[in-house]
């Protein structure tokens, strides 16, 4: 089925959920309506079935900013079938919070059942609180940052992510909904799982671990019928922002020619950066960067991964043995074999303070 490439819809959010997942993937570009669609849907799964819903956002203060306006526009009141209660102005109103929870009532003088609540992702202890048969939705919104966002997260993005979904689902079924914008070629889910990134015009989807996952991927671009939109394209054409708003590139895109590394290379050292494998290797004073590692050398790690035998810990006193590296990184004589190899470095470049 091909998607609404305006507006992300019911349609496409059914196909997304038709697969029956566990952990369900949508990625697209910015401004698409995935969120909307999401809100309605808990919304109108409340009122329709009584179920409840857990929504994630990764930091505090993107809770403290979404919370307040969460159901606050007019179009997303009507799209969703909201109506704002309040006691004085409109006393016969379907939703009303109090702080990160939501209320519905299916008529005026009907009780009150929350249905959505809003968390923090390392607010694992709350969600426990939180416990009831009849939460059956998890949605991490926005859970793709570019890689300086992810290195400001305190803890394990994956694990407190499961400790959530294991607090919610007890004994009972809970599927979670991801919804991200195309920030960066990696995150820590699909590193995690050992999804390889789609390609960057791929739109359509595709499931892995026997069906227990599926990511959808649409590439929309934004639509730009007024004059002032069409200048904005004008303005951003060719920059790393423009191809990520209006050509599906990621964010953090790097317009570069990738390079193999010669088969007369030696290697200089094996990482694994926030689970990526990345091998740099030297040849006449030139580094290349893959992530074919070989397990059976030492690898350093900045969090250890108990995987291979020959995991070390990179510490901060080991900064001084890659001078000759931080070197060629201003001399530009580093190259990558593609763009996931060349995101998948960046933390440590930023670890070597360059």
């Amino acid at each position: 089925m091909c998607p609404n490439l305006e507006h992300y819809g019911d349609k496409d959010g059914l196909q997304l959920l038709s697969f029956n997942a566990v952990f369900m993937y949508c990625l697209s570009n910015r401004n698409y309506g995935k969120t909307w669609t999401f809100k309605r849907r808990a919304f109108r799964r409340a009122i329709k079935h009584g179920k409840k819903t857990i929504w994630l956002r990764m930091f505090k203060k993107e809770v403290k900013t979404a919370s307040p306006i969460f159901y606050s526009g007019k179009d997303l009141q009507k799209y969703c079938g909201v109506s704002i209660y309040d006691k004085d102005t409109n006393p016969n109103g379907n939703l009303k919070q109090i702080g990160n929870t939501f209320y519905y009532r299916t008529s005026p003088k009907g009780a009150w059942n929350w249905f959505l609540k809003i968390y923090t992702l390392n607010d694992a202890d709350a969600v426990r609180s939180a416990d009831d048969v009849d939460v059956d939705t998890i949605v991490f919104d926005e859970f793709t940052k570019t890689p300086e966002k992810y290195k400001r997260y305190r803890g394990n993005i994956v694990n407190d992510f499961i400790d959530i979904f294991f607090s919610a689902k007890r004994e009972h079924t809970v599927r979670c909904i991801f919804l991200g914008n195309k920030e960066s070629i990696n995150n820590p889910f699909f590193t995690y799982f050992n999804i390889k990134p789609l390609p960057q015009s791929f739109t359509g989807t595709k499931t892995y671990r026997n069906g227990s996952i599926v990511v959808q991927q649409i590439n929309n671009k934004p639509r730009d019928t007024e004059q002032y939109d069409k200048k904005v394209q004008a303005m951003l054409d060719g920059t790393a922002y423009g191809n990520y708003i209006y050509n599906s590139t990621y964010k953090n895109g790097v317009n570069f020619k990738p390079r193999k590394t010669p088969a007369t290379a030696n290697m200089y050292v094996q990482l694994i950066i926030d689970g990526q494998p990345l091998k740099i290797s030297i040849n006449n004073g030139l580094y290349y960067v893959n992530n074919r590692i070989d397990t059976n050398k030492i690898i350093y790690c900045n969090d250890l991964q108990n995987k291979y035998k020959n995991e070390r810990l990179l510490v901060n006193k080991q900064r001084r043995f890659f001078i000759s590296f931080v070197n060629a990184l201003a001399d530009n004589r580093v190259y990558y074999d593609s763009p996931q190899t060349r995101e998948a470095i960046i933390p440590f470049i930023q670890w070597l303070q360059c």
